[in-house]
């Protein structure tokens, strides 16, 4: 059940979703009027899947009377989804179906500025030797929606984690980012923005000679973010880390956040990414190129020590040390965390971190380890 104002009248409606199992278990949804204590259902609307993967609520078309966005999808299965847009009816909360599509992720965008939305997703098609992706956007006008721009994408990734959007200021051209798994963890994130001189929807970062895109892969999973909150998307780029070294079997890979400029590619900043605890150390703040991750666990704690190289070419001494340990253990001063700085909290965790001797030596105290050290957006 979502509850929400549709009509702008003060009173609010209720969205129900439900299965009929009348109807092979299809979803469905109602809207309801509530008049004192009685609720009517104005309608009735069968849906393209057993449940209901995404709900949106927004208006299409600029009457101040709020349309229905629905991606549906059957339980159990990652693909096959469809997307439906309703739009309501002139003064009343009756709705029509104005266009159903299959997708694999889906989001109402305002491509243009002019407050009006937008449908943009993803789709796949495929034959008996191809797998095609296609990102596609539709413009609501005239009574219906019309395809504004289509732009293939890579065909390669096997799930998309989310969206994500960024308008750099009320004049510029809104970019989407999608992030994407591919076979063996591996992701990438999609670029998407409309040329509106030339009417088409753009992917600077897909390779159509190649057909993928190899421009934004990483081989951990790390979403895009904004990794030094200035107010745009940064992408995580990997190499493997080859000016140091890891202590642990695993190749250490050095994240470079990079923002895309059109096709071109800014750095940002570099940082070592612990997915699994959830932070970033970044290298540009260390200033340091020739150092070493000790990668250790002890059951309910792990730990990464940010080491240097010493006379013999091997592992010297650590400059800090950052631990992830049970938060019960840090409550009760356990693992003696006095000794250590707060980074952040979780639910049942703490991340915390201790600078050795020869990392204060080196000019880091608390406030530069926050600047080194920093949480996952």
């Amino acid at each position: 059940i979502t509850v929400t104002d549709l009509d702008d009248d003060g009173i609010e409606e209720g969205i129900v979703f439900y299965k009929d199992i009348s109807d092979g278990n299809i979803a469905h949804f109602s809207v309801f009027k509530g008049e004192g204590d009685v609720w009517n259902r104005l309608g009735d609307y069968r849906g393209y899947g057993d449940e209901i993967d995404q709900l949106i609520v927004t208006d299409i078309d600029g009457d101040s009377v709020k349309d229905i966005i629905t991606v549906w999808s059957y339980s159990g299965i990652s693909s096959g989804k469809v997307i439906s847009v309703y739009r309501s009816e002139e003064n009343a909360l009756l709705y029509n179906e104005l266009m159903y599509e299959s997708c694999d992720i889906a989001m109402p965008v305002d491509i243009d500025g002019d407050d009006i939305t937008e449908i943009f997703y993803i789709t796949t098609s495929q034959d008996k030797n191809n797998v095609t992706k296609t990102a596609k956007l539709y413009r609501y006008e005239n009574d219906a929606f019309f395809l504004a721009g289509a732009a293939p994408v890579d065909p390669f990734s096997v799930n998309y984690t989310g969206i994500k959007t960024s308008r750099a200021d009320s004049f510029s051209t809104l970019e989407i980012y999608v992030d994407a798994v591919k076979s063996n963890n591996m992701m990438i994130t999609e670029i998407l923005y409309y040329d509106s001189i030339n009417g088409r929807l753009v992917d600077p970062v897909y390779d159509p000679e190649v057909g993928t895109n190899t421009a934004t892969l990483r081989y951990e999973q790390i979403n895009c973010a904004d990794i030094n909150s200035d107010g745009e998307i940064e992408i995580p780029v990997q190499s493997v880390w080859t000016e140091g070294e890891s202590t642990d079997e695993s190749p250490l890979y050095v994240t470079e956040w990079t923002q895309f400029n059109g096709s071109e590619p800014v750095p940002v900043t570099r940082a070592f990414v612990n997915v699994q605890d959830g932070y970033a150390i970044l290298l540009d703040e260390l200033k340091n190129d020739d150092v070493f991750i000790r990668q250790q666990s002890g059951g309910d704690w792990t730990s990464w020590s940010v080491c240097v190289r010493n006379e013999n070419d091997n592992i010297g001494s650590t400059l800090f040390t950052v631990v992830k340990i049970p938060k019960e253990r840090w409550e009760n001063n356990v693992s003696g965390s006095d000794s250590y700085i707060t980074l952040f909290k979780r639910t049942d965790s703490v991340v915390c971190v201790r600078i050795n001797e020869e990392g204060i030596s080196s000019g880091i105290d608390e406030e530069m380890i926050k600047q080194i050290t920093i949480k996952l957006p």
